[in-house]
């Protein structure tokens, strides 16, 4: 794919001007390489269709998770340049490897054939356990860093052995025009790549992993990760889903709701004690994706916009939540919610956009968060699912506890620090258009709706 080619060599190029001290040019470049790129799928890009054909899907529903994730990265991109005090070379590894993993996430969400959706998983995990390791001067980055690998690793066997029971019942890895050979084993090879699918999404309980990653990755790697990967992760499942999940029983309508309620459970009783606002967005990632998964109850691709509008608001908010915290941070030095105390009398500006993005995740009205909530749960409701619809919506009110315990904080005063600090006027602006599109989707969400069926 010619979008693809770009990334690439957008990727090498940045690489080598990290080598020759060029930090300057790496953040745009890589801009400019993302933005050609998109250019390149949505207007010009004929040779998917030609070479891929029949492994990679380049229209419609996949191209709108593509999109998501070019916009995600443009997005996150001019937070890199907080790289550049580091030396040309570390920004330019950070840059390169994240568009390598962009890559990664587009044959991802775009896969036909189970080996595509295999190179796409990991083009993306390596790139992000290096990313996870990348502040070598701490201990908890590289901590972090090895238990991604390793659970990551661990999550792949797991991907791969349901591929081989995939393969075993049904003769291809393919996704379309197959033919069942044995539904037991199809029955099994389905759930073990679902598993192994719900490693890379923070499903639990497969969960586990990421609090730690979350808390010991840097915090702007952290940010990726809430996006880049949880859109190629949803993306991915949606893609495998869509086509499998006719040949299936009405088992695997129960395994998804009870996944999507264990995850709400346990995401919520574990965010309750925490005190590092990083591990508390983590199991608070659990959460919202338990709700996501409320939009694959009786997938259809018809229902495809539900799914995407809530990966949009979640991601919106994520971003804003995590370049929050970033700031915070190095201002502080911790992510403990103690650091958060008076924050809107230092940075007013800095404890706007975060309490919108706090809200959109706890799903308050006037917000993306709120109608991805209602959308998701007024589809569970059309199920025929009452009593999952009730306590899906008390573990949302409850969710909101720890949501407004990190807002109070914020309003707070702090007697003993009240000095006023600042950040860029480039940082505010990329997090006033997220504040606004987060206020904008809440209100006005046949916008995005519009856009995203199309």
């Amino acid at each position: 794919m010619l979008s693809m080619i770009i990334l690439t060599i957008t990727g090498v190029l940045v690489l080598f001007l990290g080598l020759r001290k060029g930090k300057e040019l790496i953040v745009p470049i890589a801009a400019l390489g993302v933005v050609a790129a998109g250019g390149s799928y949505f207007f010009y890009d004929t040779m998917g269709q030609e070479w891929m054909k029949g492994m990679m899907a380049t229209q419609a529903i996949p191209g709108v998770f593509v999109g998501l994730l070019l916009v995600c990265t443009l997005l996150l991109l001019p937070f890199l340049n907080r790289y550049q005090p580091r030396g040309a070379g570390e920004m330019g590894d950070v840059t390169g490897l994240l568009l390598f993993a962009i890559i990664g996430g587009m044959m991802m969400v775009s896969h036909e054939d189970l080996m595509i959706l295999f190179l796409g998983i990991e083009m993306l995990s390596i790139a992000m356990y290096i990313l996870a390791g990348s502040d070598r001067r701490i201990i908890q980055s590289n901590e972090a860093s090895l238990k991604y690998f390793i659970l990551g690793a661990f999550a792949s066997a797991i991907f791969l052995f349901g591929v081989g029971l995939y393969y075993v019942a049904t003769g291809t890895f393919k996704l379309v025009d197959f033919k069942i050979i044995s539904p037991e084993i199809f029955a099994i090879g389905i759930m073990v790549i679902f598993a192994g699918l719900a490693f890379k999404v923070s499903l639990a309980p497969f969960h586990f992993w990421a609090p730690d990653v979350y808390q010991g990755s840097p915090t702007l790697i952290t940010a990726i990760m809430a996006t880049i990967v949880k859109i190629a992760g949803f993306g991915a499942l949606f893609q495998f889903l869509r086509y499998q999940v006719q040949h299936a029983g009405d088992w695997f309508y129960w395994l998804i709701a009870l996944i999507a309620i264990t995850s709400m459970l346990i995401g919520n009783v574990m965010a309750f004690g925490q005190r590092s606002v990083k591990r508390l967005l983590a199991y608070s990632g659990v959460v919202q994706a338990g709700f996501i998964l409320v939009g694959f109850l009786h997938l259809k691709s018809e229902n495809s916009w539900m799914i995407l509008f809530y990966l949009v608001a979640y991601a919106l908010a994520s971003i804003v939540s995590f370049v929050a915290i970033y700031f915070v941070e190095s201002k502080k030095g911790s992510d403990d919610i103690a650091e958060f105390k008076g924050l809107f009398f230092q940075n007013p500006f800095l404890a706007v956009v975060f309490t919108i993005a706090l809200l959109s995740l706890g799903g308050g009205p006037l917000t993306a968060g709120f109608m991805a909530k209602l959308f998701v749960l007024y589809h569970a409701a059309g199920t025929g699912s009452p009593f999952f619809v009730v306590v899906a919506l008390v573990l949302a009110v409850i969710s909101m506890y720890y949501y407004f315990k990190v807002i109070n904080q914020f309003f707070t005063n702090d007697q003993e620090s009240t000095a006023s600090w600042k950040i860029g006027w480039t940082y505010q602006a990329v997090l006033v258009l997220i504040s606004a599109a987060t206020l904008c989707f809440g209100i006005f969400p046949y916008w995005l709706i519009r856009w995203i069926s199309a």
